[in-house]
């Protein structure tokens, strides 16, 4: 699990950090609620 955050890098930093829901609006802005 740790390799793969570290791998995937700062997305997941943001995913971490509660960013997620930015980071999903930012992706699939449609599917927003």
């Amino acid at each position: 699990m740790a390799r793969a955050l570290m791998r995937m890098g700062y997305k997941n930093v943001l995913v971490l950090k509660g960013g997620w829901r930015e980071w999903f609006r930012a992706k699939y802005p449609v599917m927003d609620k």
